[in-house]
């Protein structure tokens, strides 16, 4: 396992902390994982190998649904309160995507669909993006991805998923996640769907109590590998973005590492 511990006089006297948070946080997986300052936008600590993980490059599953999101509402593609059905039976041409949030409450606005990250809603939601609007929206993220200018309807979708068409390493999608919470508004459904998300949805794995903690988990299986690698995207607010990435895994293990780091933080009294 590589640690890059950036030195502490040029991030703030809790850098230490973090490095060895993250660190402690990895112990015995395969993660990597980034710790990315929300105000300087510099890297505070890394854990990983840089050319499997923090360098390498994988499909982020659904830890790219809020950055597409927020575009979306930014240019009125989809309304805040828009309202879709979700009958938890989602297929895309011969893929099977069935959405595996609670069925007790099947009707999904913008903030709840994040929360709980219900597939249906947003394969509802790329429908309404063109090619070109898509393909804005993700050179905004600054993620490596295929031209969507083109893109059929099920090419957009599984792009909006996560599944197709866009790759990111963890660096990047810190990065990606740190603009995204520069503009994203603090009221909006976007952060407040990636703070329910760990409060009760999809990321609560990796809640901390008495932390504010926004966050959000990914699953996905690059093109032909067999097994799924999962993600955990979120933040700190006005703190620091963090981002892990499980080689061989799934987004609730990324989560249950997201928690040894936030509750290694607490424990340190750097929460605030």
């Amino acid at each position: 396992m590589l640690l890059l511990i950036y030195p502490a006089y040029c991030f703030g006297a809790d850098a230490q902390a973090i490095a060895a948070a993250l660190t402690q946080s990895v112990q015995g997986s395969h993660a990597s994982a980034v710790v990315l300052d929300l105000r300087a936008g510099t890297v505070l600590a890394a854990v990983g190998d840089p050319g499997s993980g923090v360098s390498g490059h994988s499909v982020p599953g659904s830890a790219i649904k809020p950055l597409l999101l927020e575009y979306a509402l930014e240019h009125g593609i989809i309304r805040p309160e828009t309202e879709v059905y979700c009958r938890r039976d989602l297929r895309i041409g011969a893929r099977a995507l069935p959405c595996t949030h609670p069925p007790d409450h099947p009707v999904f606005t913008a903030e709840s669909a994040l929360a709980e990250s219900c597939n249906t809603w947003f394969a509802e939601m790329a429908k309404r993006y063109t090619g070109a609007q898509l393909e804005d929206a993700l050179e905004a993220t600054r993620l490596p991805h295929t031209s969507m200018l083109s893109a059929s309807v099920p090419q957009r979708q599984l792009a909006v998923l996560g599944l197709e068409g866009v790759t990111a390493s963890p660096l990047q999608l810190a990065q990606a996640y740190r603009d995204l919470l520069l503009r994203a508004p603090a009221s909006g459904p976007v952060v407040q769907g990636l703070a329910d998300s760990v409060n009760y949805g999809m990321a609560n794995q990796a809640a901390v109590r008495g932390m504010t903690i926004l966050g959000k988990t990914g699953t996905a299986s690059n093109p032909g590998e067999s097994w799924t690698h999962g993600w955990f995207a979120g933040a700190l607010p006005g703190r620091f973005a963090l981002v892990i990435y499980v080689p061989h895994g799934d987004g609730g293990t990324a989560a249950l590492l997201a928690h040894k780091f936030f509750q290694a933080i607490n424990s340190d009294g750097h929460s605030q």
